[in-house]
């Protein structure tokens, strides 16, 4: 473990979603390319301005699902599908043209995923960047919707949906988000290759900038409307109405850089390795487990209001629905839960903190009861050994 890259192996975790970003546009430049060499006509899309745009005869559309594998190395498996392009109904799902067979997207994606590469913003512990490429394992199947294929749309389907359910527990971490208050419990550049990585994560989501003082910046006048509520500087008690205190801030430069952040609120918004922090307990990768293009099929949105609909307006074949407690059995009514709000904390009536005050003191005593016990029989069981 003293030899691995878990500085590299962060950074890919946590910008392997722009890779395959620009694997996928490879993929359609490289088969816009070929519908020019074979001179295959490209469509005229009328806008919702009214313009017409001319746009590539085809375009892939994908689903794709991010598994955590043991290393904790984010894997991506992709269904990608080459549709064509209807100029009357852009939106449709049409087949592509006779000249641009699946062959060609077999080559398009090979040919993209062995050429594309990312080179990431610099770092203090990296100014040039690290580069982000694919590795070796690249895998390439053609679908069937139907036959005896050896891979069919149902096969691939289910194979999907075992990696959905993978997440950093194959990998041997599971952890709420971690915070400045709990990263000790995890972070240890000398523990096991889960926590060198989330070192990693913490050491490279660190602020690295430093904001200019206040006494450096141009003044310009702002108007009244632009000012904030007056607040109070939780530091020295400051009352003011700017954005930041005047008095603390000049002081606080020289540590910002080594500054622990709350892993919530950013020094800088400018800096994309502070999402490291914020996404440390998923060993740096940020993005959704679960993604796919806009037309590859129905929208998760109307799945979604689908599903609530059914819910609230079924009737039969279910159980019974819930009665409530305050009508009698032969009134059934159907309770649905739109929201939940706090009622409150504590002891309702000086009865119920009466009988939890007794039922500790009791159970205290119990507690003390069994010490003295275990200390009695401890110290007398020698002497009864040396009596014997």
């Amino acid at each position: 473990m003293d030899c691995y890259d878990y500085t590299g192996h962060a950074v890919f975790n946590a910008f392997a979603g722009k890779l395959w970003h620009r694997t996928k546009q490879a993929v359609e430049r490289h088969l816009e390319h070929l519908c020019r060499v074979r001179r295959i006509p490209f469509a005229q899309v009328v806008t919702a301005t009214g313009r017409t745009r001319v746009v590539s005869p085809v375009r892939v559309s994908h689903g794709k699902v991010a598994e955590m594998q043991r290393r904790a190395a984010v894997h991506f498996h992709a269904l990608l599908r080459l549709d064509g392009v209807d100029a009357l109904d852009p939106t449709a799902v049409v087949p592509p043209p006779a000249g641009i067979t699946v062959d060609d997207l077999e080559t398009a994606i090979r040919a993209a995923v062995a050429h594309v590469a990312y080179t990431t913003p610099a770092h203090p512990d990296q100014p040039d960047g690290w580069p982000v490429a694919w590795g070796e394992q690249v895998d390439v199947e053609q679908l069937a919707l139907r036959g005896d294929a050896s891979i069919t749309d149902t096969k691939a389907a289910g194979y999907l949906a075992k990696y959905a359910t993978k997440a950093t527990e194959a990998a041997g971490h599971h952890s709420t988000r971690i915070t400045s208050d709990t990263i000790n419990r995890y972070d240890d550049p000398d523990g096991d290759h889960i926590a060198r990585l989330i070192h990693a994560c913490w050491t490279l989501g660190r602020p690295t900038g430093t904001r200019q003082p206040l006494r450096e910046r141009p003044t310009k006048p702002r108007p009244a409307t632009r000012l904030r509520p007056p607040w109070t500087c939780h530091t020295c008690g400051t009352r003011t109405r700017l954005a930041v205190c005047r008095t603390c801030e000049p002081a606080c430069q020289p540590g910002l850089d080594t500054a622990t952040a709350s892993g919530n609120t950013p020094v800088t918004s400018d800096n994309p390795y502070l999402r490291l922090r914020r996404w440390a307990h998923m060993l740096g990768y940020g993005g959704h487990f679960l993604t796919k293009a806009r037309r590859y099929s129905t929208t998760f949105a109307f799945l979604r209001e689908t599903r609530i609909t059914f819910r609230r307006t079924q009737t039969s074949g279910h159980p019974e629905p819930v009665r409530s407690a305050d009508h009698p059995d032969d009134e059934q009514r159907l309770i649905v839960l739109g929201a939940l709000s706090f009622a409150g904390a504590g002891w309702r009536t000086l009865g119920d903190a009466l009988l939890a005050n007794t039922s500790a003191a009791l159970a205290r005593a119990r507690r003390e009861a069994g010490r003295e016990e275990l200390a009695h029989a401890h110290h007398a069981a020698p002497a009864a050994t040396a009596a014997a």
